[in-house]
């Protein structure tokens, strides 16, 4: 049966990206007493350390809590970067938030298709805080074979550390992201040719670019990995709260039950009022949908 979870978007919106450590303790705590025992956590590439020199406290917080953190998203902007040394220390990086992932118990691994560096205008914009950038800056030379290929290399690669791990790998499809329709983002993993690759199923993300919702579950078939659940009323790609757009979550939820999900479904609202009041309003939602 489908479980719901806590994302990590809940911990953004209190208390920013990253949270400090103190903030990742503390909301923790808050996140169990609002009645989830589940949760997703993001480690930032290059800003990790504070994390990883207190991760045995932050693990045993969780397990003292009962709270299991389901899995991370490896935030490596560099990851697809034109330039071969950046790519390489974003494995390295991705290596790092693997074991750290492992050993807090959490069974996956995840990570978004970061827009390469080179091609993010000097003047960023983005649509929320650490959402994708709105516009791109094509460099003189570029050929979309070769970023295409560089991004199967770096997905097959990243494959190769998950499981070393122990652990299940899976990209977020986020509209404005590079790759970010469901068909693409398919073709790349039939490209990739590994087992062990999927995807986080936004619907947030996927309203936005116009995707029957319903649809792109059954076109996903064995790469649905994870689900994140949030409103919007399809022209952005913000993350409300149920009701405040026009997303059909019970249809979502029917069309789960009838392809045989059972993975998690994560509350991934962001940057509203009272979100941790609205988070236990769409859990319980969720719950009663689950359990029809």
């Amino acid at each position: 049966m489908m479980k719901v979870t806590c994302g990590f978007t809940i911990p953004i919106t209190l208390y920013g990206l990253p949270p400090s450590v103190n903030n990742i303790l503390k909301v923790m705590g808050e996140i169990t007493d609002a009645g989830f025992n589940t949760m997703e956590m993001e480690i930032v590439a290059g800003e990790y350390d504070d994390y990883k020199a207190n991760w045995d406290t932050i693990t045993n917080h969780a397990q003292s809590l009962k709270l299991d953190v389901v899995s991370i998203m490896a935030v490596t902007y560099e990851m697809f970067s034109l330039d071969k040394a950046k790519r390489d220390k974003s494995l390295e990086d991705f290596a790092t938030i693997c074991e750290m992932t492992a050993g807090i118990g959490a069974k996956m691994i995840t990570n978004c298709f970061y827009l390469p560096p080179e091609m993010v205008p000097k003047e960023r914009t983005s649509i929320y805080h650490g959402g994708p950038s709105v516009a791109v800056d094509v460099p003189e030379g570029f050929r979309w074979s070769d970023l295409r290929g560089i991004v199967i290399e770096q997905l097959q690669k990243s494959s190769a550390i998950a499981s070393q791990n122990g652990l299940q790998f899976a990209m977020e499809m986020r509209a404005g992201d590079f790759i970010s329709s469901v068909d693409g983002i398919i073709s790349i993993f039939n490209d990739c040719n590994v087992k062990n690759i999927g995807m986080v199923y936004d619907v947030a993300h996927a309203n936005a670019i116009n995707e029957y919702l319903d649809l792109g579950i059954y076109k996903l078939g064995k790469y649905l990995k994870l689900v994140h659940l949030s409103d919007n009323d399809g022209t952005r790609p913000y993350h409300y709260q149920p009701g405040k757009g026009n997303i059909d979550f019970k249809n979502i939820i029917d069309t789960l039950k009838k392809v045989n999900f059972d993975g998690h479904v994560v509350v991934d609202i962001s940057g509203i009022d009272n979100i941790l009041e609205e988070a236990v309003k769409m859990k319980n939602l969720v719950e009663e949908l689950i359990a029809e």
